[in-house]
């Protein structure tokens, strides 16, 4: 078991806080000795021997490091000379500060500017720097031209990253065109703790940004609805002996685990096949969750979405009301309609599900599993208005005998 080591009388907090600054002065000293290395490959062209488009790629290939400490690397390489080299590598100048105040300098500030940027963080430092920088009009066609947006799926198949580079008008629109859309989602509890971040915002909101764009010519409130777009492939073997956890992705893109495989029950199809040693030994037919004949009818019948209260008609979709997982069978009865933000985001991501007995056209949620209140649906009585009103009323006569005045009067 880990024992925390003895400060005795001393503040353990300021004893880690030594021994870090400590560890991160080592740091800096063996980045100086890396760059007395790096002076040397420059000078013997080693890029150009060994085939490298540029000192950034070597470092980042050579020494298996992120290409952004490598950059560092490379721009402190070029530009410091072998005395300034020198005192990184004793510890008297931090290999990271060093940079930020290179960049600034590089950016047309004054000596004095650099010195007055002690008092700032690193962070601080950089937006400095972009105050001094100089912009043209070539500068700006070349951020024109490197603009990009690039989607790619991580290397473990189990999300997508989005990253890229905007214009400066062109991110703004961007930036207030994500703000508008996130401010249009509805809070999701009362436990601040629980409530989503604004980047979680925003990213929710670009996806519904690309799904009104692919419904561009669909009417708010079509009871058609759009056509699922997704689709599973599944090693049926490995799925179902891992409870989908394993052996199941979206077609040509990440894999995907259980709770997916329930959003696609809803409006997607799986494509099942099966391999053994690497090998395709069966491919069965590709099935659609719900047909979509029913899917429709499902959608006609309801209208809207029928969450007790809730007057959102965007982008309405049909969701079992007992899953698939549980028995849940694919009937008009056990399908309800609900819109975009209660089946993605309080059913799906959020993990609660539809109470089984409430009027059909004024169901309400249940809490996750997992809350720590959770009432199973056999447990949880459901009563009208109307039946709310008798049994107030019942409780009135209960109260107050006939013999006794009527409070009244």
């Amino acid at each position: 078991m880990y024992e925390a080591p003895a400060f005795h009388d001393g503040d353990s907090i300021l004893v880690a806080e030594n021994n870090l600054k400590d560890a991160q002065r080592e740091i800096d000293r063996l980045r100086g000795r890396q760059l007395s290395w790096l002076k040397m490959v420059i000078r013997h062209r080693g890029i150009v021997r060994d085939g490298y488009r540029s000192l950034i790629d070597w470092t980042a290939s050579r020494l298996d490091i992120p290409h952004t400490v490598a950059r560092d690397l490379a721009y402190l390489a070029r530009r410091l000379d072998d005395d300034r080299i020198d005192l990184i590598k004793r510890g008297h100048l931090p290999f990271d500060r060093t940079v930020s105040e290179q960049r600034l300098l590089q950016a047309g500030a004054s000596p004095s500017d650099v010195a007055a940027s002690e008092d700032l963080d690193l962070t601080g430092v950089t937006k400095l720097a972009t105050r001094f920088r100089k912009l043209n009009r070539g500068d700006e066609r070349d951020a024109f031209e490197r603009q990009y947006v690039n989607l790619r799926v991580s290397d473990d198949g189990a999300v997508w990253h989005l990253s890229g580079r905007l214009t400066a008008t062109d991110g703004q629109i961007v930036r207030k065109a994500l703000d508008r859309r996130s401010d249009q989602i509805p809070p999701l509890t009362s436990d601040i703790e629980a409530e989503l971040t604004p980047p979680q915002k925003q990213a929710i909101g670009l996806t519904t940004m690309a799904q009104d764009d692919l419904d561009q010519d669909l009417l708010p409130g079509d009871p058609a609805g759009r056509e699922p777009v997704i689709m599973l492939i599944k090693d049926e073997a490995l799925a179902e002996g891992s409870g989908e956890t394993q052996g199941v992705e979206v077609f040509n893109g990440p894999r995907v685990g259980p709770q997916a495989v329930e959003t696609v029950e809803c409006e997607g199809r799986v494509e099942p096949f099966t391999i053994h040693d690497g090998q395709i030994v069966e491919i069965g037919a590709v099935r659609r969750q719900i047909p979509k004949r029913l899917r429709r009818a499902v959608l006609a019948r309801d209208r809207k979405c029928v969450i007790d209260s809730c007057q959102s008609s965007y982008r309405l979709q049909t969701h079992h009301v007992i899953p698939r997982s549980d028995g849940g069978a694919n009937t008009a009865e056990n399908l309800a309609t609900v819109c975009w933000y209660h089946h993605h985001i309080a059913i799906h991501r959020r993990g609660q599900q539809i109470d089984p007995h409430t009027p059909p056209h004024r169901r309400r949620l249940l809490p996750p599993r997992t809350w720590p209140h959770y009432r199973h649906p056999t447990n949880v009585e459901y009563f009208s208005p109307h039946e709310q009103q008798q049994r107030a009323y019942q409780a009135f006569l209960d109260k107050y005998h006939p013999e006794r005045p009527h409070p009244g009067g």
